[in-house]
């Protein structure tokens, strides 16, 4: 036994204590001499002596591990041990304590009445104490004392599981849950935060430390490498971890410093098989596990509540994994790692009242379609994200850099942080490189200044994309700003492109007719239909708006379609007027050359109608063929073969070459109206359409004028050779239904008529 009043321990057990009061030191010292070599469970055992109620409550504040209090009943005053048992249950509310009553005076506090009225555990009186007895007690009342201590602890430990628990489904980061799991795995274990928890993602070669304390701490951050001597960590502790997440068991012996530890996989069940590393499946599931060292072997229940502590805390971590997963999916851009539109519209959102002082600007790489064809998808692509990480060095912390679409940027920050982005020299261009292969990319940009923008986020978007078009179909290197009502046209060509869609299917598409005339005797060579269209509002909508439209909207054919149907309509009718001999003109679309069923289409409807090919002219413009000149030859080829003849419409505004034009299969040209203007300005041999019409002459093809207002034209275009004029001074368009009284006022009918 040892008699002391400080704490005495041996191995990480305290030792067991007892306290003995009594005011009279002869019968201390009697316990003492009792007690001495008095072992309790093989372990010495301190015993601490009071002389008072007072000293008494010292000693029990200054040990809170006392297990048995030996207690006089009657000392400085009769009931004064009564007293101290009252203070151990009530202000110290020590319920653990085992309170053995010893008295020489039974008559003072009756065993009954004691027994009773106090908590107590035993009552002696002094003389029936003798070593063997008192041993016995102690034994008995020790045992009582460890055991509730125990249940105590167990009581304890869950409530700080359930915190445990508690606080980890409230963490919503991986770092910050994983240093809080080794935090209150130390206060489950009433020991100092110390160990690691490693992630293993899919398709990396090593776990990797997310949280570490202690010894351990200099761990954070870094990749665990197998063999590889790390702060606080031991060569074989990568394999052992690799181990418990589904690897092949460590083939390696251990190293003699390393000690027992805890080593726990943080699945919220049995790791499945098709998940565990080193199997045929390769992983897709981000793994975690804990690691902790202890100073001594873990017992069942040290294993047991940290096991369920971590099954929790892996199930919430899994959790947040699944959700940065998604999260990465939905708002982050595979191939640049950049935000994507969805992460752009989640900023844009999130800024709130901010949004308003800040500036998107969009940045399109030109002719990037071209690069992808002569370079290949992927070295396309990497010159993709050389530039994503240009574009994001350049805009500085402050603003976001997001790739919205293939070739497509959007940076977002505050105004004056975009100054370089909008303004930058887009004459030159910008390098980047793959590493392997350098290209200069010309950007086109659009920027809305969002102050002067209303609505949510995804209408701005729109803003910015209506504008980044617009800039593109100005040429290379342009740079637009948002001017506030712009958006106002963008609004107007949707609603007009759902009436247009209701008029193509309510058939309210009608054909005006302008007459077409031989110059050299004015005998009238046909019509051209031109499409017309009044809204059911009664305004007029102008032919370049709506034809415009259906193109952009993919009506383009199904309005050509029914312009061909009337035409045929009016071909009939002016077969049964006895002028089957004339031609009806409709015009062609690029779009449609693009159709490899063009031609046979056009010739079934006109076969359907009861209409010969040789009575309708298609006219196509010279910008269109040249979209795709390999293929409007071919297209052109086979209406040729069919019996259509063909006209170049507006010759002189597109860009071909006369070599390409050579190669066309055609039978008109006809000479744009912007021309006419020079005739009577300059001298004959000197003027545009002078140079048209000999051209055509030399390549085998018939010309037509259109446009033609004045008598003065006419007879300049009948004396250089142009064979056929169109224009008000022929005659205005004119509705099917008026053509009969036309034909008639101008003499065109036959005699029979």
């Amino acid at each position: 036994m040892i008699l002391s009043p400080t704490p005495a321990f041996t191995g990480n057990e305290p030792v067991p204590r007892i306290l003995a009061v009594d005011d009279d030191p002869v019968f201390r010292r009697s316990i003492a001499f009792a007690l001495d070599g008095y072992r309790f469970q093989g372990r010495e055992v301190e015993l601490l002596q009071a002389g008072s109620v007072a000293e008494a409550r010292a000693q029990l504040e200054r040990h809170p591990d006392i297990g048995v209090i030996l207690l006089d009943v009657v000392m400085e005053q009769d009931d004064a041990g009564l007293q101290l048992v009252r203070q151990v249950r009530g202000d110290l509310d020590r319920q653990d304590v085992r309170i053995i009553l010893l008295t020489g005076q039974p008559g003072l506090a009756p065993m009954h009445d004691v027994m009773r009225d106090l908590d107590v555990d035993e009552y002696w009186h002094k003389t029936e104490l003798g070593s063997e007895r008192l041993e016995a007690l102690l034994n008995a009342n020790l045992r009582s004392h460890q055991s509730i201590m125990r249940e105590q602890q167990g009581r304890r430990r869950f409530e700080r599981l359930l915190q445990a628990v508690d606080r980890a489904n409230r963490i919503q980061d991986l770092t910050g849950l994983a240093r809080q799991l080794l935090d209150d795995v130390a206060a489950l274990l009433e020991a100092e935060p110390a160990g690691l928890v490693a992630m293993w993602p899919p398709h990396t070669t090593g776990p990797l430390v997310i949280g570490a304390a202690g010894a351990q701490t200099e761990l954070q951050g870094m990749t665990l490498v197998s063999g590889a001597r790390l702060a606080g960590a031991t060569p074989h502790l990568t394999a052992r971890i690799e181990h418990a997440l589904g690897a092949p068991a460590p083939t390696t012996t251990p190293e003699e410093d390393e000690g027992p530890e805890l080593l726990l996989a943080l699945h919220p069940g049995p790791t499945p098989r098709s998940v565990l590393r080193g199997q045929a499946d390769t992983a897709q599931q981000t793994l975690f596990a804990l690691w902790v060292p202890r100073p001594c072997e873990p017992d069942a229940t040290e294993r047991e509540l940290v096991r369920l502590l971590a099954a929790n805390v892996g199930a919430q971590m899994h959790r947040l994994d699944l959700i940065a997963q998604l999260d990465r999916i939905a708002y982050q851009d595979e191939l640049t790692g950049l935000p994507n539109r969805n992460g752009l519209l989640r900023r844009m959102h999130a800024a709130g009242e901010r949004l308003s002082t800040m500036v998107l600007q969009f940045e399109d790489v030109d002719q990037f379609s071209n690069l992808n064809l002569m370079l290949g998808f992927e070295t396309a692509n990497r010159l993709l994200q050389a530039l994503a990480e240009r574009l994001r060095e350049e805009a500085g912390p402050d603003v976001m850099v997001a790739r919205v679409d293939n070739d497509t940027f959007a940076l977002l920050g505050p105004a004056d942080q975009m100054v370089a982005q909008m303004y930058r020299d887009r004459t030159e261009g910008i390098t980047v490189s793959d590493g392997h292969f350098s290209a200069v990319l010309h950007l086109t940009g659009a920027q809305v200044d969002l102050s002067l923008v209303t609505g949510p986020p995804e209408e701005t978007l729109a803003t910015a994309r209506y504008l980044l078009n617009d800039a593109k179909r100005h040429g290379w290197g342009q740079q637009v700003c948002y001017r506030p009502g712009m958006e106002t046209q963008a609004r107007d060509n949707y609603r007009l492109g759902q009436a247009l869609h209701e008029a193509l299917r309510a058939g309210e598409i009608r054909i005006a007719l302008q007459p077409q005339v031989w110059l050299q005797d004015g005998s009238l060579k046909g019509f051209e239909a031109l499409a017309r269209w009044t809204d059911r509002r009664g305004r007029e909508i102008p032919p370049l708006t709506f034809i415009a439209l259906a193109e952009a909207s993919g009506h383009i054919s199904a309005l050509f379609n029914q312009v061909l149907e009337q035409s045929c309509q009016a071909w009939r009718l002016l077969d049964s007027l006895g002028l089957g001999h004339l031609r009806i003109a409709v015009n062609l679309s690029a779009l449609q050359l693009a159709d490899p069923a063009l031609a046979q289409d056009i010739a079934a409807r006109c076969s359907s109608a009861g209409v010969p090919p040789e009575a309708i002219e298609l006219e196509v413009t010279e910008s269109a063929v040249m979209v795709d000149a390999d293929g409007a030859t071919l297209q052109l080829d086979r209406l040729r073969q069919l019996g259509f003849e063909i006209a170049l419409d507006d010759f002189g505004t597109g860009f071909s070459s006369l070599a390409r034009l050579r190669g066309f299969d055609l039978d008109w040209i006809k000479i744009d109206r912007a021309f006419l203007g020079e005739i009577g300005q300059r001298p004959d041999e000197e003027t545009l359409p002078g140079m048209i019409v000999s051209l055509s002459r030399q390549l085998g093809l018939k010309s037509l004028a259109e446009g033609v207002e004045t008598d003065a034209q006419r007879r300049w275009l009948t004396r250089s050779g142009c064979q056929a004029a169109q224009g008000m001074l022929i005659g205005r368009p004119m509705p099917m239904c008026d053509l009969p009284s036309w034909l008639r006022k101008q003499g065109h009918l036959p005699a029979t008529q």
